[in-house]
């Protein structure tokens, strides 16, 4: 018989690990906080704005783990996630909306009664680029290929010079003067090209205090101005164009680029005074829209994103967004810096329904153009049918 003491083993209770859960709850609270800060006035809260650009890296990095917690079967941190994400749905289909035909207003039959409005910055046509500012511009080119009815133009001018006499466009003068009789530019960059009649009115600062390139140097006020056009059947119709103060993100980093000796040198600097800036410009850009008649369309570089302090601003209660309402899939309009953002928005109210947006690629400028087609006249042709 043997004498040997049995051995006994103890085991001990593993203790569980949340790490996942923790990380989880991080990111769905950064998520949300991204999605709202542009609630929050930058003065008061400077990354607020930050934030916001953050959303859209924060949306995928959240759908991402969300997809890994659930191949490893962390309920707690699925749940948190998901109640993370449906919190951020409003802001999600602002940037991301999958409007469809089915949803779409049908297209009016007189066409007199459909108008399609373009904006564009168009970087002077390339005016402050040597290789470029010979050769005939690729962004008219595409204007006059897409043929809208209106043409925003931003940064439209360079070095005292007209667009319509910019070495680049010379080549089209024939064709734009044939398709858009009545346009109009002025020192501040904004431009105008129109198939209707208008009358115009600057709402933002004098161009005496803006550079050649159209940057502002003492970075003190916005540029905006109106265009009231004569459109069909006595229609009444206010276009606002408008850019706000830039990031200057180019600043002392191209040769082409003139630097303000106003601007810190500084990157975030720079990011900071701009965001509390167009804070400013957007409040000088809401009076002008609540001094103007009821059907408004406001469109250009607004230099910031889609539920922006900014844009919250701008859009006020009665402005509806042209993308929200009837664009596909996100979309953005600036094309460096590797910062693909929709900075460029269309915003309508009053008598009139956005009934397609298109972004285009291609032409020449560090943004893409975006183009709205509307009918101009609903609610007329609502009660027309009320009353059949």
């Amino acid at each position: 018989m043997s004498n040997k003491t049995p051995k006994y083993i103890r085991y001990r209770k593993k203790k569980p690990n949340y790490t996942i859960e923790i990380v989880s709850l991080v990111v769905a609270v950064l998520l949300v906080c991204c999605a709202y800060a542009g609630s929050i006035n930058p003065e008061k809260f400077f990354p607020a704005p930050f934030l916001m650009l953050a959303f859209m890296p924060m949306f995928i990095l959240t759908v991402i783990l969300l997809l890994g917690v659930l191949l490893w079967r962390r309920w707690l941190s699925m749940l948190v996630l998901i109640v993370a994400l449906l919190v951020v749905l409003p802001i999600t289909k602002k940037y991301i909306p999958f409007n469809t035909s089915e949803t779409a207003l049908p297209t009016p039959a007189d066409r007199q009664m459909v108008l399609k409005v373009m904006t564009y910055n168009v970087l002077a046509f390339n005016f402050n680029d040597p290789s470029l500012n010979s050769t005939p511009s690729a962004s008219m080119r595409l204007i006059l290929d897409v043929g809208p009815d209106v043409v925003l133009l931003q940064e439209g001018t360079a070095g005292g010079l007209d667009w319509i006499d910019m070495p680049s466009v010379l080549p089209y003068k024939a064709q734009i003067d044939k398709k858009y009789p009545y346009h109009y530019s002025s020192a501040d960059g904004l431009s105008i090209m129109s198939k209707y009649p208008f009358t115009t009115t600057p709402i933002g600062e004098p161009y005496i205090v803006r550079s050649p390139l159209g940057y502002n140097r003492n970075q003190m006020s916005y540029i905006a101005r109106a265009y009231d056009l004569e459109l069909p059947y006595g229609k009444q119709l206010r276009l606002i164009n408008f850019r706000l103060q830039s990031y200057n993100l180019s600043f002392g980093q191209t040769k082409h680029v003139r630097v303000s000796p106003e601007v810190k040198p500084s990157p975030l600097d720079r990011m900071k005074r701009s965001f509390a800036q167009r804070g400013h410009d957007a409040m000088n850009l809401r009076q002008a829209i609540d001094a103007s008649p009821a059907n408004v369309i406001a469109c250009g570089d607004m230099n910031d994103v889609t539920a922006s302090y900014v844009y919250r601003v701008i859009s006020g209660k009665d402005m509806r967004d042209a993308w929200c309402d009837v664009g596909v899939g996100y979309s953005y309009t600036y094309n460096r810096h590797q910062l693909r953002y929709r900075i460029d928005h269309v915003m309508y109210r009053g008598d009139v329904r956005a009934l397609e947006a298109e972004r285009f690629t291609g032409g020449s400028s560090d943004h893409y153009p975006l183009m709205v087609t509307f009918d101009i006249d609903v609610s007329s042709r609502h009660s027309k049918t009320v009353q059949e």
